[in-house]
């Protein structure tokens, strides 16, 4: 699918990647260490379509008892703006760019139920480029995020969308922002207050039986 974006103040893309456009989002797959698992999953919110989709994704339940942990253990990202030749049809312009003194970013949001837990954004750092697009990761400081840390039990959604800016001319310089579709998954936090009740009941009669 093909869709073009006038350079207004704040574009809003789609999930799917976007060719031809001012400006789109090739990829954005998240890199996660599930609950009491060894290896990474990697969910995708846009591209990779031999993942999982990022948007309804269940994580599981993470047991704080025994310490479990849902890592964000990276975010791979992949954007472009068109520069140069003729303008699309429908677009603004032709002259948008990306460089090195652009930057994107994560926000992650968690909430229970309609509630919001925490908002978190997480800077992105190139890595690379290939012609007009641009290859991003989770910057050193953010990797390996635990989504749970500080949870009580129940159940929780987290919304995951990208952020960045880029560049055009139209007569003089400027830098507009952009963002993706929000795409949400969901976890559990256990056990549940019963359950962590029924642990100190087992541990008393324990005590009584030793004495």
């Amino acid at each position: 699918m093909k869709m073009f974006l006038p350079a207004s103040a704040l574009f809003a893309l789609g999930a799917a990647s976007f060719a031809s456009a001012d400006i789109g989002v090739v990829e954005a797959t998240g890199a996660f260490q599930l609950a009491g698992a060894s290896s990474t999953s990697y969910v995708s919110a846009i591209g990779a379509a031999g993942n999982p989709r990022l948007d309804g994704y269940d994580f599981g339940s993470v047991n704080a008892l025994t310490g479990q942990s849902l890592l964000l253990q990276n975010w791979y990202f992949e954007n472009y703006a068109y520069d140069g030749g003729g303008t699309p049809s429908g677009a603004l312009t032709s002259n948008n760019w990306l460089d090195g003194n652009n930057v994107a970013a994560l926000v992650v949001t968690i909430k229970s139920g309609a509630s919001v837990v925490s908002s978190t954004n997480y800077s992105l750092a190139q890595t690379g480029n290939s012609g007009n697009n641009r290859f991003w990761q989770l910057a050193v400081a953010s990797q390996n995020a635990n989504l749970a840390a500080g949870l009580a039990n129940g159940s929780y959604s987290v919304e995951f969308t990208s952020t960045f800016n880029a560049n055009q001319w139209t007569g003089s310089f400027s830098q507009f922002n952009a963002t993706t579709a929000t795409s949400t998954g969901m976890f559990t936090v256990i056990p549940a207050p019963g359950a962590i009740a029924l642990l100190g009941v087992a541990g008393l009669v324990g005590v009584r039986r030793r004495r």
